[in-house]
């Protein structure tokens, strides 16, 4: 009697199978920006990178599978590989932060001045490319064995129509449903447990048939005999492969479910978690609650629980009241945890109509629960430039505080976008800008976005904060000049700590220097300059490491990124 065929033969199985390939391979590209984002930031230089890699991966797969299918055709290797590759795409979210930290380690050595580019393609390289390759050779694989020498249009297009809307799920799930809920460790979990599984079942499956009907060498051949012998010992490899990958796959699960990004301390961690756009962690330093988004190096938002100084450079733009009429109209763009709102209302005291946007309804969620964010403020979840354009309001004072420590949103960087702050402000109205970065390199990102403004404005000065890395950028919509209003600015005496805010503007504030960069929204290269300015953090981030390595080698450094 013919043994009945398994399910896992059938052309459904092998359906599924493209369809989940599909889901699991976009799933683990969008994860893997948010991985990378991390500590690379999230620009496009870095987007291509990530995407070149994958294609790159996928293809020498699609040749490797293909070959391998006409040489010799295996059902059960084309899953066992399925189920070592779900079992290394569980273990990425935890071996990928110590992968990316001794890449970028090695690469500060060696390739300081490129540091970035390099770092984050090896970091690819190490993290996506074997799981991708077994990924890749799924679809030749699977058109080889449903049609052997016939191929059949109708059975490669379905192939492909459901690598195509896996794909279009893949896109999606992560960046709506998985991400901000169950978070990007716990994403990686997902896909790879999918791709996991798909090879446990058909391996599984396999084994039960092969040994419960396996047939027995009685009056056989010697050639015959020897192929059976040859049979046996292959399954008997594949269970022990089959037990390896089991045993990596439930290990990575375990050791990744959950697992945080940031395995660096700032104080007392209390919060971390995801939303749409940003990777958040809140702690607790001291008297103070500070953010860190996305990236690794820096802190995007920080408050203390009496309202006081921060000595940051939210300090220094809380003199913007006394450099304009009084009862001033106020629109922040780049919101996050409203600092400089909640000071202006709590620490200066200052009758203000403030309107404060920000993009990440998350964050704005985090203001109110962590950051003590003042309810009289309107705070507006959208995009700064898509605000701006859409309201006819006019302001007295517009701060554009949307550049991290490493990015900068490029449509909040060129000259339109700064026409578009300067017809917002009423005559005499102030801008200000924060520049939260490092390089102040010719060509930087920094003295881009200020010539930029400069050229709107054209009468700009900027601070150097001092006990930071960014740069404080103030301009009037008129003719009046910043230093003198500074220094003739009037204001409360009672504001504990604040005239030596004062008095560090007055003595350094410089008058901007043009060297004739222009930003515009065609042309405007923000990914390669800020990945300059985060090059230069990483190497200064870097070092310490570097120098806990050679006084005390591998097993010394591992202490302490462990501590």
């Amino acid at each position: 009697m013919e043994n009945k065929k398994l399910f896992i033969h059938s052309k459904t199985y092998f359906f599924i199978t493209e369809l989940f390939v599909g889901i699991a391979l976009m799933g683990i590209e969008m994860s893997a920006s948010r991985l990378v984002s991390v500590y690379f930031s999230s620009s496009q230089v870095v987007w291509t990178i990530i995407i070149g890699v994958i294609m790159i991966a996928m293809a020498i797969g699609n040749i490797w599978g293909g070959r391998q299918a006409d040489k010799k055709p295996s059902y059960l290797r084309l899953y066992l590989e399925l189920l070592f590759a779900g079992s290394y795409i569980v273990l990425i979210p935890f071996v990928g932060r110590y992968v990316i930290v001794g890449v970028s380690m090695l690469f500060a050595l060696i390739a300081p001045n490129s540091l970035v580019i390099w770092a984050s393609l090896f970091s690819c390289l190490i993290l996506f490319v074997p799981p991708l390759l077994f990924l890749g050779k799924v679809t030749p694989s699977l058109v080889k064995y449903m049609m052997g020498e016939k191929v059949s249009g109708k059975v490669v297009g379905t192939l492909e129509a459901l690598n195509t809307a896996g794909s279009i799920v893949g896109t999606f799930l992560p960046t709506f449903i998985t991400i901000p809920f169950i978070g990007t460790s716990n994403s990686f979990v997902l896909f790879g447990t999918m791709i996991a599984v798909l090879g446990l079942i058909f391996v599984v499956t396999t084994f039960i048939d092969w040994y419960k009907n396996k047939p027995k060498v009685v009056d056989s051949t010697e050639e015959t005999s020897t192929e059976l012998k040859k049979k046996n010992k292959g399954m008997i490899k594949a269970t022990i492969l089959t037990g390896i990958y089991t045993s990596l796959f439930i290990f990575g699960s375990v050791i990744s479910f959950n697992v945080p990004f940031a395995f660096w301390k700032n104080g007392t961690s209390i919060k971390e978690g995801e939303s749409v756009y940003n990777y958040l962690k809140v702690d607790r330093v001291g008297n103070m609650t500070t953010l860190s988004t996305n990236i690794l190096f820096g802190t995007q938002s920080a408050i203390r629980d009496d309202f006081s100084l921060t000595d940051m450079y939210y300090d220094y733009l809380l003199i913007s009241p006394y450099l304009v009429k009084e009862n001033p109209k106020i629109l922040i763009l780049g919101n996050g945890t409203g600092t400089y709102a909640t000071m202006l209302k709590e620490y200066n005291k200052v009758n203000c109509d403030i309107t404060a946007v920000e993009i990440d309804q998350k964050i704005i969620d985090y203001s109110y629960e962590y950051f003590h964010m003042n309810n009289e403020v309107k705070v507006i979840c959208d995009d700064g430039r898509n605000y701006i354009t859409r309201t006819n309001d006019k302001y007295d004072i517009i701060l554009v505080d949307a550049y991290t420590s490493v990015s900068a949103p490029f449509h909040m960087t060129t000259v339109e976008f700064f026409s578009s702050v300067k017809e917002h402000l009423n005559i005499d109205g102030l801008m200000m800008m924060n520049i939260n970065m490092t390089s102040n390199a010719p060509g930087s990102i920094n003295q881009a976005l200020c010539d930029t403004a400069y050229s709107v404005f054209n009468n700009l000065y900027t601070y150097k904060v001092y006990n930071g890395s960014g740069i404080e950028a103030y301009a009037y919509n008129g003719n009046k000049d910043v230093l003198y209003e500074v220094e003739h600015a009037t204001y409360p005496t009672s504001l504990v700590g604040f005239s030596n805010v004062i008095n560090q503007l007055k003595f350094n504030l410089r008058k901007h220097e043009d060297t004739g960069i222009r930003l515009y929204d065609e042309t405007a290269d923000v990914e390669i300059r800020s990945m300059r300015a985060l090059a230069e953090i990483i190497r200064d981030y870097l070092d310490y490491y570097i120098q806990i390595f050679r006084e005390r080698g591998l097993q010394g450094l591992i202490e302490v990124l462990m501590q």
